[in-house]
């Protein structure tokens, strides 16, 4: 019995050594830095840590040569002070909380579209990176990790089929005894429009539509995924490259909805800058914006540039082919003054520029991207890596075209090591389709995107958590479809009139279409 104890103990002490020592630093160590980068990365007295469980650690494979580094992981339970919203466009938001924390969007759960309140519990599974110096383990930056890969009418009307026929019937029967040659035009496109509104929805509930989103593994799909997750909706997001494709796939009637930038909507829209060749796409409907794109121009630390100017004769990583964000990059440059003879254009997507960028193959890569992005969060904590800010004079420009973009800040915290603020433009995120939903289905959509407490962020989605029907107008430079246009009134404090639209394109209001 004694030898059995003493094995017991001398494990006990084992394991607590390890835990002090070789697996990192213990729970206490782990709180003082949580509360240090929240502090940093969220407004003072917004939050209060109240528990937090180590989880254990591993060994950090990716450390440089000579150092000891381990990823730590825990639970961790944060309280709201006051109410706040994660949501809000000009804060860190969702972007300092998944900084902070180190988690990926599925870590986290607790977050409420339209704003939390005092008190809410807010639980997240995070990580954090430490190196030993000496005795000592010495906090480096979260760790941060990819989040695992997502997929009744309201009327007045007489109820039942059967009932509606009838009440139709009688409509037809009262007018067709003096009906004029107008009147019954109006009966028989109506019914007709009726007829191919039933058969294609009937389609699309068996078998479901298409919503073209975006590159594997980036925001625009995972949004799609959390949106379709566990909803009534019968919908499949289709990988793509971007908003430039989904517009065309659009178009061409492949697809019944897609996300976009609103500039390039915008372009589709009017038929002009790359989409040019293919004439306006006048049928083209917003049904609200999702959340903000900042331009992110990422720089080696040491790189001597200071701003966007500076890149004249570099290397840049622009994007891919079909992407929106090579088209509002490019646009960035020439605001600077840059031709692409001013510099050598990579056209490759977000990852493998970073790589490019980590082995100098490239000196800057541009991206148009909601904030926190993965992949930059990521690399920042595998070198030293700068966000440099645009001059204010291609920001003024840019502003001054209403082409859908406007100022906008990449806020401290919302990426690990960024302590003063970025100035930039952005874009919206944008949900659009054309003539192939019916009212009903436009309505049903916008009531699944912006019904207040949706948590997508738990889904997988950290730009979701920036969501709202208060912000669904802002940025919007094409026409709104009518039918999400009445559910956002709804939606609007009192049931009344619509928020107002700062940004807001002429002819918003624009007839729906069929």
């Amino acid at each position: 019995m004694r030898r059995a104890f003493f094995a017991i103990l001398f494990a006990l002490l084992a394991s607590a050594w390890l835990a002090g020592c070789g697996g990192g630093p213990p729970a206490e160590g782990i709180r003082t830095g949580l509360d240090e980068r929240l502090a940093q990365a969220l407004p003072p007295g917004t939050v209060q840590l109240v528990g937090i469980d180590r989880r254990g650690s591993q060994s950090d494979t990716k450390a440089p040569t000579g150092e000891t580094r381990r990823v730590v992981y825990f639970d961790a339970e944060l309280k709201l002070l006051r109410d706040y919203d994660f949501g809000a466009w000009d804060s860190p938001g969702v972007a300092g909380l998944v900084s902070a924390l180190g988690a990926g969007p599925r870590g986290i759960s607790g977050i409420t579209s339209g704003g939390n309140k005092a008190g809410d519990i807010i639980r997240a599974h995070g990580t954090a990176l430490y190196k030993r110096e000496g005795e000592r383990w010495v906090s480096v930056l979260p760790a941060g990790y990819r989040p695992a890969e997502a997929p009744a009418v309201a009327t007045n009307a007489p109820a039942g089929p059967a009932a509606i026929l009838d009440a139709m019937r009688k409509v037809i029967e009262s007018v067709q005894k003096d009906a004029s040659p107008a009147q019954r035009a109006v009966i028989e496109q109506e019914l007709t429009t009726a007829h191919a509104n039933i058969r294609a929805r009937l389609a699309r509930a068996n078998e479901g539509y298409a919503i073209a989103a975006g590159a594997e593994h980036g925001q625009y799909l995972r949004f799609a995924q959390a949106l379709v997750e566990g909803a009534k909706v019968r919908a499949v997001p289709l990988v793509t490259y971007g908003g430039e494709e989904n517009l065309r796939l659009l178009r061409a009637g492949k697809v019944s909805v897609a996300l976009a930038q609103a500039d390039v909507a915008l372009e589709a829209y009017e038929g002009k800058g790359v989409f040019a060749a293919d004439g306006p796409h006048a049928s083209l409907r917003a049904v609200g914006s999702l959340y903000p794109e900042p331009v992110h121009v990422v720089v080696r630390g040491a790189d001597p540039a200071r701003s966007v100017s500076d890149l004249r004769g570099k290397r840049l990583a622009v994007g891919e082919r079909g992407s929106a964000s090579r088209v509002t990059v490019l646009r960035v440059l020439a605001a600077h003054g840059l031709t692409e003879k001013d510099f050598k254009a990579e056209e490759v997507g977000l990852g493998p520029a970073l790589v490019a960028l980590r082995q100098n193959q490239v000196d800057a890569v541009m991206q148009v991207i909601g904030v926190p992005s993965d992949s930059i969060r990521d690399a920042i904590g595998q070198m030293p890596l700068r966000l440099l800010p645009l001059d204010e004079r291609a920001i003024a420009s840019m502003v001054a075209q209403k082409a859908g973009h406007f100022r906008a800040t990449i806020a401290p915290g919302a990426y690990p090591g960024l302590l003063e603020p970025v100035r930039t433009i952005a874009t919206a995120a944008i949900l659009v389709t054309g003539p192939d939903l019916s009212d009903t289905e436009v309505a049903e959509l916008t009531r699944l995107v912006y019904a207040h407490g949706r948590d997508f962020v738990a889904r997988g989605s950290a730009q979701g958590g920036q969501i709202s029907a208060a912000t669904a107008r802002e940025g919007l430079v094409i026409p709104q479809h009518l039918a999400a246009a009445k559910v956002l009134d709804a939606m609007a404090p009192g049931g009344g009139a619509a928020p107002a639209r700062p940004r807001a394109a002429p002819g918003a209001s624009a007839p729906r279409v069929r």
